[in-house]
């Protein structure tokens, strides 16, 4: 009787400790963290640690979230609990810089006004038509207002970068200055008609408008040799003949933690100045290239070469009677295969069209490249990747590249009237990808390692221009960040928008790939700081039961083949019936069905009726069963604990009360 009151305690004992310990960890111990997810979802990166500590002065977040709405929807109503908990530790980790405030809005409530005034969406979910608000509003101390209007939970990977771009941008308020160096008209210009002979002004490219409304865009000429102290990224476009000043004035930026997007291009179709078909033009280079400095990062734009792919070539129409539609293997429509998901600058885009591009691939720093040494017209695809020497520079992390049905072909194969089916005929596969557009980071030496040039002799008319002051820098304070692309005229409004028209009055721009959402990004990325930069997409906390899936397609089948059977059951009675009726005839007498003919429709209105209440058995069934296999999950992930600790604490007092029911050993005995 005592052994059995003692275990029955026991019990008692283990579940009161359970439950008390329960307890005052959720009370007490709600600071304490052990991360023991995957890929520690729930641990903010370094970066994110140090925006979180960023702001001087406090920074007001609101959470606004309609938990009650979102309850119908597991999916959202996970992702909110999510971001919350995020947000959370952003809060904890700034030691009181951000504060948040988290509110559930009701309809028609001033909280509701609220989350409308401050530009939030809200998704129509509720069953009576209410919104659901799941957005984050943020203020700073000069009333600077930054929102995310609502949390896709598509875009869960990115939930982290977004957060911290956030709060950057409220520590950090004024726009960024971007200096643009450029030898193609971007921000318009004048251009020579054929037809009149004269000069006609060109508008702004629709990429330069929509940077100027985010960022400081500061020209800075297409050859400057100095660059203004509060320019903390240059934008340089299709640089040709850029003299050593301009050169060293880059060079000494870079290296003094300046950032940069940098577009080169093999054949820029877009450099009118160069263009073939213009007689003033007649042997300008239409190729742009920064040899010297990506010397010294150690990597290159192979020469005299293009990228092209077979299974994302662009389908153009050929003059001619037939308007054939070709693919043109040098125009390339990438797709989300060969787009670096993971980074936060290409990490959301779908497709981006880039024509007549080139390729960049590491090259190796060493003898070879000291004596000058310079690639040979014929590079095979697999020499890409390829050229890492004892010095190897920068590294080269690619952003964009080709699919492996790719392949280098010379620029002049396009020549003035290129033609797309001769170039689709000799097309042969080098089963490797070209890069397109990478990352290069890492700590470099200076393209001028004697330090800097010196001024060009002046003409007697026009002062030498001076070259950029300061202490020369022989190699990068630190890991140096910029994104090359090999190509210029994907920024052109040909390649991603068109303007839509209404009687002749352009009302708007339409977007048909994401260069321009591209371009905005690289530049946003890099005019932040360096530990926004290395903030890269994060796994997902979603974890599918792929049993459970299973589970659910078998049933699902089961059922709909069942439904389909039902279906077809229901389409023949209902054949029927219209022929019953429509035998009757136009004429007054056939109006009166006949007694047999009444019955017959009665019976298959009556099958009519009876098909469908099986058919709303069967999803009825279906929805069962899922929910059931749901509960059950539910029972054995929550009881599964429990059980298992009273079972063991049952062993252990069977196992004491065995030891103190054995007959012990006389006193004395061995």
């Amino acid at each position: 009787m005592n052994s059995k009151l003692a275990t029955v305690g026991a019990i008692v004992l283990v579940l009161v400790t359970f439950v008390a310990v329960n307890m005052i960890a959720g009370a007490g111990l709600r600071s304490a963290r052990i991360d023991a997810t995957q890929g520690r979802l729930f641990t903010l990166t370094k970066g994110s640690l140090a925006i979180a500590r960023l702001p001087d002065e406090p920074i007001d977040l609101t959470f606004y979230f309609s938990r009650k709405v979102a309850q119908g929807s597991p999916t959202f109503s996970a992702y909110g609990t999510r971001v919350r908990e995020m947000l959370e530790e952003y809060a904890r980790a700034s030691g009181g810089k951000i504060r948040l405030k988290v509110v559930e809005p009701e309809a028609f409530s001033d909280d509701e006004d609220a989350v409308m005034a401050a530009g939030l969406t809200g998704l129509p979910a509720g069953p009576a038509g209410e919104s659901l608000y799941f957005g984050l509003a943020g203020t700073n101390s000069i009333d600077t207002r930054e929102t995310i209007a609502f949390f896709d939970p598509q875009k869960e990977s990115f939930l982290e970068y977004d957060i911290s771009k956030m709060i950057y941008s409220l520590a950090k308020p004024t726009k960024a200055v971007v200096g643009l160096i450029t030898s193609l008209p971007l921000a318009g210009g004048f251009t020579m008609d054929p037809r009149t002979r004269q000069p006609t002004q060109t508008e702004p490219w629709r990429i330069v408008t929509e940077m100027e409304g985010m960022f400081e865009v500061r020209p800075l000429g297409a050859d400057p040799t100095t660059i203004p102290p509060d320019v903390g990224v240059l934008w340089i476009v299709h640089p040709k003949g850029l003299s050593d000043g301009a050169l060293y004035a880059i060079d000494q930026f870079i290296l003094n933690g300046g950032r940069a997007l940098i577009f080169v291009d093999p054949l820029c179709e877009s450099d009118e100045a160069a263009n073939p078909m213009n007689p003033a033009a007649a042997g300008q280079p239409r190729s742009s290239e920064i040899t010297v400095l990506f010397d010294a990062w150690g990597i290159e734009m192979i020469p005299d070469r293009l990228a092209t792919d077979r299974e994302s070539a662009v389908r153009v129409s050929l003059p001619g009677q037939n308007r054939d539609a070709v693919p043109y293997v040098a125009w390339m429509q990438i797709g989300e295969k060969t787009i670096d998901r993971g980074d936060a600058v290409t990490g959301q885009l779908s497709r981006l069209t880039f024509a007549t591009s080139g390729a960049l691939r590491k090259k190796a720093l060493g003898p070879a490249s000291a004596a000058g040494s310079t690639a040979g017209p014929n590079i095979e695809p697999d020499a890409v990747f390829a050229g890492v020497g004892a010095n190897a520079g920068a590294d080269l992390v690619p952003l964009i590249t080709t699919g492996t049905d790719s392949m280098l072909i010379p620029t002049t194969a396009i020549g003035l009237q290129p033609d797309p089916k001769a170039l689709m005929t000799s097309f042969v596969a080098g089963n490797e990808k070209l890069i397109l557009a990478a990352r290069v980071t890492g700590m470099v030496k200076s393209a001028f390692p004697a330090g800097k040039p010196a001024a060009p002799a002046s003409d007697g008319e026009t002062p030498a221009p001076a070259i950029t002051d300061g202490p020369h820098l022989s190699e990068s304070k630190g890991p140096i960040s910029l994104i090359v692309v090999a190509d210029a005229d994907c920024l052109a409004d040909t390649f991603w928008s068109r303007p839509e028209n209404f009687f002749g009055q352009i009302v708007g721009y339409r977007k048909f790939a994401d260069n321009g959402d591209f371009a905005a990004n690289g530049l946003d990325n890099l005019s932040g700081s360096s530990d926004l930069i290395g903030i890269r997409a994060r796994d997902v906390a979603a974890r599918p039961f792929t049993l459970v899936d299973r589970m659910r397609r078998d049933a699902e089948a089961v059922y709909l083949a069942e439904q389909q059977l039902l279906q077809a059951k229901l389409a023949e009675t209902q054949t029927k019936i219209r022929e019953l009726q429509s035998s009757r005839g136009a004429s007054p007498e056939a109006i009166v069905l006949s007694p047999e003919q009444e019955a017959e429709v009665e019976k298959f209105q009556a099958e009519l009726v009876a098909t469908r209440k099986q058919l709303r058995d069967v999803q009825l069934n279906l929805n069962r069963d899922i929910q059931s296999l749901g509960t059950r999950l539910k029972l054995v992930n929550i009881g599964a604990m429990p059980i298992l600790v009273a079972a063991g604490a049952l062993l252990l007092a069977g196992y004491r009360a065995s030891r103190r029911r054995a007959p012990r050993p006389p006193e004395g005995s061995k």
